[in-house]
This record gives C-alpha cells, sequence and structure tokens, in this order.
C-alpha cells in the first residue's frame, strides 16, 4: 500500500488488475504454465480485495470458512501482522 493510497484506490486498483489478468487468462489454454501462473496472481487478488472490503466495512469473506461468523468492524489500530 502506498502512503497515499485509501482503501477505495486500492479496491479499484486491484479490480483493475483483476479484470487484466482474467482477459489474459481467456486467452490461453488451461493448464499451461502461462495459464496457471495467472491462475495463482487472481487467487492472490481476490484475496487482497476481500481483504480491503474487510478492513473498510467488517464484512467477512463468503469462502466457506467464515460460515456462521457475523460480520464485525475491525478493531482500530489492531495489527494484522502481529498474528505472524
Amino acid at each position: 500500500m502506498k502512503q497515499t493510497e485509501n482503501y477505495e484506490q486500492l479496491l479499484n486498483r486491484f479490480t483493475k488488475r483483476t479484470a487484466q489478468l482474467t482477459a489474459a487468462q481467456s486467452e490461453l489454454q488451461e493448464d499451461t504454465e502461462e495459464w496457471s501462473k495467472l491462475s495463482d496472481q487472481l487467487h492472490y487478488l481476490r484475496g487482497c480485495k476481500e481483504t480491503i472490503e474487510y478492513l473498510m466495512t467488517g464484512k467477512l469473506p463468503n469462502d466457506g470458512n467464515h460460515d456462521g461468523m457475523k460480520h464485525h468492524r475491525p478493531r482500530p489500530g489492531k495489527r494484522l501482522g502481529a498474528l505472524d
């Protein structure tokens, strides 16, 4: 994250990059090394977008891992890196 970027700008940047990679991937044959590489990048970007959406709204991802958990606001100042 650049010092001057806010969550909306990051979300826009990730959305734009996801569209670019999706278009590039659709032109490739499945199960090639380059297709697989783009697939990994798309998966990573989806995670980035979900993280930003969570930080903005408290909405948890709908990925099956968070079923039954209530949406909530993240605690301000809570360092995510502290979980490592």
